[in-house]
């Protein structure tokens, strides 16, 4: 009644066990889990390695199953900020000046203080 379906790595998933491979945890190494969320290898190890993305550590390499690969991802969201409640509107530089109308004036600009000792 479930049909196989092929996992990323070419293995064989059954149908309706979503991240099991016939009842067992599918773990995807460094390279695959790289693959699947499209960063590089050295990143994911660094990440590991800092202990900042969740994985397991088995025969001293660095795997990762879906449910941390989904962690990854929900981790690295960045929702949109909302618009201050407060926030006074810009004007647009091309806002046309009507005749009669004062024109806006604007400070000149002032070059920035050096750093560092002054030549002579």
């Amino acid at each position: 009644m479930t049909a196989d379906a092929t996992a990323p790595g070419g293995r064989s998933r059954v149908a309706g066990t979503a991240g099991t491979l016939a009842g067992h945890l599918v773990m995807h190494t460094a390279d695959e889990a790289a693959r699947l969320l499209k960063v590089k290898r050295s990143w994911l190890e660094r990440q590991a390695a800092a202990r900042k993305i969740p994985f397991s550590m088995l025969g001293g390499s660095y795997r990762f199953s879906d449910r941390h690969l989904a962690e990854i991802v929900r981790m690295n969201e960045v929702a949109p900020a909302p618009p201050a409640p407060d926030a006074p509107q810009r004007a647009h530089s091309s806002r046309k000046i009507r005749p009669g109308e004062p024109t806006p004036t604007v400070a000149p600009l002032r070059p920035r203080p050096r750093n560092g000792p002054r030549r002579t």
